[in-house]
């Protein structure tokens, strides 16, 4: 069976809320994430993966919600194109725009935990 030399994801061919599309057998897949929720009110959990997970914001703008730890208060960043932004901690997303998507990178086993909210 022969390689592909390159392969080509479209944006706007994805529309769940997470698209894996890419992953190597044991160290990183790729996906789209396409926030459904418009606030922090659309959703009632965060998650935290035992492994990193970095968010590269490729159109539209979205807002990252995240405790540094379990008992501390949510905070709110919005992502930037053209910045790198990784979450080891507890996080979840909106999409203040319809449309909005980021690339995010993680590891294939990435075993998640969800807090209530």
């Amino acid at each position: 069976m022969t390689k592909k030399p390159i392969i080509k994801y479209q944006i706007k061919n994805h529309n769940r809320a997470w698209n894996p599309l890419f992953k190597d057998k044991k160290s990183w897949l790729f996906g789209f994430f396409k926030p459904k929720t418009r606030s922090i009110k659309d959703y009632d959990y965060l998650e935290l993966h035992k492994y990193p997970e970095l968010f590269i914001l490729l159109e539209g703008r979205i807002v990252m919600t995240f405790k540094k730890i379990e008992n501390s208060p949510i905070e709110k960043l919005e992502l930037k194109k053209g910045e790198v932004v990784i979450f080891n901690c507890w996080h979840n997303g909106y999409a203040l725009e319809k449309g909005s998507t980021a690339l995010v990178i993680e590891r294939p086993k990435n075993p998640t935990k969800h807090l209530n909210i």
